[in-house]
């Protein structure tokens, strides 16, 4: 054997070698495309993420609804009540009175009726007042200090609560035992505005107002029998059931039931 012949058998063992070595990573490269192929399937991983989605969406629906049944039993809705003043025909059982107090304005200047031709009408010997009934009463007695403080013989102001019931005011919102009361007087106002809007309408810079003067609050009250609570619809400009109490209805006059036209 020459040079030449035992060169060409070792590089034929090298070729040999190299060969096996190629075999050996191909069947390496296939088994772990094949182990790929099974550890990262996507379709039981896309099923199960949609039916982790499926269960969470159920929960969070069912949730939803029983907060929301929870909090239509934590809240009183007033809807029969109306801010609209109607015209009325005037009984003979009736009384007419003149009203120039600004406490019930919803931007209107509502049962002001100095100087307009119209009368506020009211209904006496009304029993069994409900919630929302704006009625006329004599003024009780109140004093803040203010020697300047000059209050009317009689207010106009609105039942917002009844006998038995605790009334509450936290942070501009009215509530009726723990639960909160829905309807236009039950939030601060100023002009028919709430803060929302009466900032968006004022300049904040030139007004009076303060974000503050809308977020009154007021320890709860119990209302005992023979009286009511009363507010006035602007709550800013009224002296109501907040400074002198729960308004006893032996001072109460009548239910104010529209305007009559002189």
């Amino acid at each position: 054997m020459n040079d030449f012949d035992e060169f060409d058998g070792e590089f034929n063992e090298l070729k040999d070698v190299d060969r096996l070595e190629t075999d050996r990573m191909i069947s390496l490269e296939k088994v772990i495309a094949k182990s790929g192929k099974k550890k990262f399937n996507m379709l039981p991983l896309i099923f199960s993420s949609f039916a982790i989605f499926a269960v969470g969406l159920f929960l969070m629906m069912t949730i939803k609804e029983y907060t929301s049944e929870v909090e239509s039993q934590k809240t009183i809705i007033d809807d029969q009540s109306v801010p609209e003043i109607p015209i009325v025909e005037v009984e003979s059982n009736m009384i007419t009175v003149e009203y120039g107090i600004d406490n019930m304005d919803k931007g209107n200047y509502d049962y002001e009726t100095i100087g307009t031709g119209k009368r506020i009408v009211v209904e006496p010997r009304v029993s069994g007042f409900q919630r929302g009934d704006v009625i006329y009463f004599a003024t009780p007695k109140y004093s803040n200090g203010n020697p300047n403080l000059n209050l009317a013989g009689n207010y106009i102001s609105r039942v917002v609560g009844l006998p038995g019931e605790r009334i509450e005011i936290r942070e501009g919102q009215l509530y009726i035992d723990e639960m909160k009361l829905e309807s236009f007087y039950s939030f601060p106002t100023v002009r028919g505005m709430n803060k929302e809007k009466y900032f968006e309408t004022v300049d904040s810079q030139n007004s009076s107002m303060t974000e503050e003067d809308f977020e009154e609050s007021m320890e709860a009250i119990l209302v005992p029998e023979g009286t009511v609570f009363v507010l006035g619809d602007q709550w800013w400009r009224s002296i109501d059931s907040r400074h002198f109490g729960p308004l006893s209805l032996s001072q109460v006059e009548g239910k104010v039931i529209g305007y009559g036209i002189e």
